[in-house]
């Protein structure tokens, strides 16, 4: 069966605009399992009650250095932090301790829950920084997919007695996210996400957008469905407008699964955008 732009499914589903998004996952893992077999780390701290708020980190080699927070995506019903490893390939050759940061996944969790125990997360490394080699001062953050999503939703803005203290992150780096989910209803992924109508407003960023205390920087491939751009394209112009230090980028031929492989070595593109947000320059 041909595919027409307009078909719902592949605009919102990556797995059907990606026809090889398996191969990505395999080299992920790949890396990932060589990465924790020659770099000192420490694995599955809990940072909460819930069976996934676990963390592992890959300290630099000085204590007190940037800490910066991965998060993966997977829709929030799947992946896991051990598939991204490689990322402190990117970041601790350069001084970065780096925390690769599990969640609990739907439908064992709704997703109002992970976004919550997300912030919570983020508030509990921010607290626990000294003890992790880093410095609460210098915590940012980045994620992919539903991961961006879920950094987007721990920093909003209007979070009332649960909002994060301006400060807590620096910055955030949010790849290739989803910020406004009311297409997700109408998705087959939905059936495991469980995602309800009365559920879309309270977490979709674009209703609820961050903080404009944190720097963002919102990026995305120029090979991803028309409809996955413009999520970022809007959630970026909205944070702009809304006084954001916010920055928009486009990796060049991109789709939603490649381009985290420009996150594998410090001179790649989408680590150096990490490493600029935490401040790490050349």
């Amino acid at each position: 069966m041909s595919v027409v732009p307009d078909d719902h499914e592949w605009q919102y589903n990556p797995r059907h605009s990606v026809p090889d998004f398996a191969r990505h996952a395999e080299r992920a893992a790949e890396l990932s399992r060589a990465v924790r077999e020659r770099r000192a780390a420490r694995y599955d701290i809990a940072y909460g009650d819930s069976p996934l708020s676990t963390l592992d980190v890959f300290p630099a080699a000085t204590p007190g250095a940037p800490l910066h927070v991965f998060l993966h995506g997977g829709y929030w019903r799947g992946r896991d932090k051990a598939d991204y490893s490689y990322v402190a390939d990117a970041l601790v050759p350069r001084g970065v301790t780096t925390v690769v940061m599990n969640y609990d996944l739907c439908p064992a969790a709704t997703l109002p829950e992970i976004a919550r125990r997300t912030r919570e997360g983020l508030r509990w490394i921010h607290r626990n920084a000294a003890s992790l080699g880093g410095d609460p001062a210098r915590l940012t953050v980045s994620g992919h997919s539903a991961g961006a999503h879920l950094i987007a939703m721990a920093l909003a803005d209007d979070a009332g007695a649960d909002r994060l203290e301006d400060g807590t992150v620096k910055a955030a780096v949010l790849i290739s996210g989803i910020y406004e989910l009311a297409p997700v209803l109408d998705i087959t992924v939905n059936e495991t996400i469980g995602l309800r109508p009365e559920m879309v407003d309270g977490v979709s960023p674009m209703r609820h957008p961050p903080s404009s205390a944190t720097a963002l920087t919102v990026v995305v491939g120029s090979a991803e469905t028309p409809a996955w751009i413009a999520q970022s394209r809007d959630f970026a112009t909205l944070c702009q407008c809304r006084g954001s230090r916010c920055t928009y980028h486009t990796l060049a031929g991109e789709d939603h699964f490649s381009i985290m492989a420009r996150m594998e070595r410090p001179d790649d593109a989408l680590s150096r955008l990490v490493l600029d947000a935490a401040g790490v320059k050349e």
